[in-house]
């Protein structure tokens, strides 16, 4: 694969505008995880009667429990989406470079 200038620059381009995205998203990822685990504990804690298992199980099946992770693996989807991305734009990079040193060395025409 040859990578074009015109593809360098795209690449260049992303990842200098998608810094602060990928930041919020990891950082969404984190908040989205803790009001998870902090709604179970609510809904765990309004269970008076039942055993342990009965109240796990019971807040395991919460539709606010169920929503808060539901957003949880969503905003993961969301955040390895724009990893994946940056990575890919990272290896457009690296492989210009490499290509572009063989060049110089007389190793690719």
């Amino acid at each position: 694969m040859i990578v074009t200038d015109e593809r360098l620059d795209k690449a260049m381009q992303y990842l200098a505008t998608t810094d602060l995205e990928c930041a919020e998203r990891k950082a969404m990822v984190l908040r989205t995880e803790f009001r998870a685990k902090h709604t179970e504990a609510l809904v765990y804690s309004a269970f008076t009667e039942g055993s342990v298992e009965d109240k796990k199980q019971a807040t395991r099946i919460d539709e606010r429990v169920v929503k808060a992770w539901d957003d949880h693996f969503n905003a993961v989807r969301d955040y390895e989406n724009v990893k994946a991305q940056r990575e890919r734009n990272v290896l457009v990079v690296e492989l210009w470079r490499s290509t572009n040193a063989n060049r110089r060395m007389g190793n690719v025409q």
